[in-house]
């Protein structure tokens, strides 16, 4: 993954691209393991060779329906030669190859497994209509932006509008049993939505005194009202109430208008009785469900429920502007400066489509990025390389993994020390 890598040997001369481009398996095609690094009994593997090959051979091998998450860095068709790869290839040539691996991948996805496609905007249209196509377009579950740069430097020139951006297809294999693990990230700033004190918490919701947030701060800090508290504190009081909202978030709440389209009948019998008694606070139990209290036809929602850690945190978007690319050329030990992904970017992936165990997939390996990563997640894994970065960027990567002395990437975050191994196939 993490590097758009070769679909065709480097040493290819461009005159001969549409042969490289078309290249499919004839027959079935064999792999043997030639090498092992650490534990020699470790299911993970990194396979030499054309990743259509490949994955046809691992379908034969028994791992059909076996992979719960595949991420895949293709060629972004750039019409650029690098010297790991060649990424300029006419459109068909792309779609033609791209569609039967695609094919090939499809097989390997367990049904509650996903497809994870980073891409630019160069050939986004396209692998969207094909993914539609290969995975039904009833499965795509999002368009991920990723902001890997600012417009900044020599992009900041640009007359139209600079690209900062790559692209995260995302499909299920059935997307009525995939289920993702919800993440989320910490907000920016406080919700200034939440600006009321219940002091009376842990009494019964009936019974809740409700009170300004603010006001409540500054008595406790020991002033007479927010007004004199912010006299004297100035802008530093609005800071000094987020700090005691957050350390008080179970006291904390917010009153929101509930969606009637989304909620049941009886909760909206409930809704409209709040509003018949807007003094009153009501609670709803919901079998299976938080309980709902409502307060003057709103709902009461808590502060607690979005503090993790000691900040607030919110849903994961669609849209990642929290992952650096910057600094990461030399990440995993090895150089590979405009094409490689962040560890914390896979990291992402993972965490929302896999648990410890499962199996990781990813056809255009690269420098080796995905792998790393799910091998410091304790997931099992799969890589194939067709170009010489396999020996010269994978294994040796890998190979830091297993001995513990990879300190970088997500090394810290998964509190990864080392240990198990991989097989190398050719």
């Amino acid at each position: 993954m993490a590097a758009r890598s070769a679909l065709r040997s480097p040493a290819l001369k461009v005159a001969t691209r549409a042969l490289a481009y078309e290249t499919a398996a004839c027959g079935p095609a064999s792999f043997a393991r030639v090498s092992e690094h650490g534990d020699p009994d470790s299911a993970n593997r990194l396979v030499h060779g054309d990743n259509l090959d490949a994955m046809r051979w691992l379908a034969q091998r028994g791992f059909a329906g076996k992979v719960r998450c595949a991420y895949l860095d293709p060629p972004f068709n750039t019409g650029r030669t690098f010297a790991e790869y060649d990424d300029a290839a006419t459109h068909g040539e792309w779609i033609a190859t791209m569609r039967p691996r695609l094919e090939a991948l499809r097989a390997l996805l367990s049904h509650d497994g996903a497809l994870f496609a980073e891409i630019d905007d160069t050939m986004l249209g396209p692998l969207l209509v094909l993914l539609d196509e290969v995975m039904g377009a009833d499965n795509r579950v999002s368009t991920i932006t990723v902001v890997r740069s600012a417009s900044t430097g020599h992009k900041a020139i640009n007359a139209g509008p600079v690209n900062v951006a790559d692209y995260v297809l995302v499909y299920a294999r059935e997307r009525a049993r995939w289920r993702p693990n919800p993440l989320v990230k910490p907000r920016g700033s406080y919700d200034a939505a939440y600006s009321t004190f219940v002091a009376n918490v842990d009494a019964p919701c009936e019974a809740w005194v409700y009170t300004p947030l603010k006001a409540h701060a500054a008595r406790v800090l020991g002033y007479g009202s927010a007004r004199e508290a912010r006299v004297t504190l100035g802008a530093r009081f609005d800071a000094t109430c987020a700090t005691f909202a957050i350390d008080h978030a179970r006291n904390v709440v917010r009153f929101a208008q509930p969606r009637l389209d989304a909620v049941s009948r009886e909760a909206r019998a409930w809704i409209a009785r709040s509003k018949r008694e807007p003094d009153a606070t009501l609670r709803l139990a919901r079998p299976g469900f938080k309980d709902m209290i409502l307060h003057g036809g709103n709902r009461v929602l808590s502060l607690a429920d979005k503090v993790r850690g000691g900040a607030i945190v919110e849903p994961l978007t669609n849209v990642w502007s929290d992952v650096p690319f910057q600094g990461i050329a030399r990440e995993g030990g090895v150089v590979f400066p405009r094409n490689k992904k962040p560890e914390r970017l896979v990291e992402r992936v993972l965490e929302m489509s896999t648990d410890e165990g499962d199996w990781v997939l990813d056809p255009f390996l690269g420098s080796g990025t995905t792998c790393a990563v799910a091998h410091k997640m304790r997931r099992r894994w799969i890589g194939i390389e067709r170009g010489d970065q396999l020996d010269t960027m994978c294994v040796p990567r890998l190979a830091r993994v297993v001995d513990g002395v990879d300190a970088g990437g997500v090394t810290r975050a998964q509190a990864w020390t080392g240990g198990g191994g991989f097989g190398v196939w050719r």
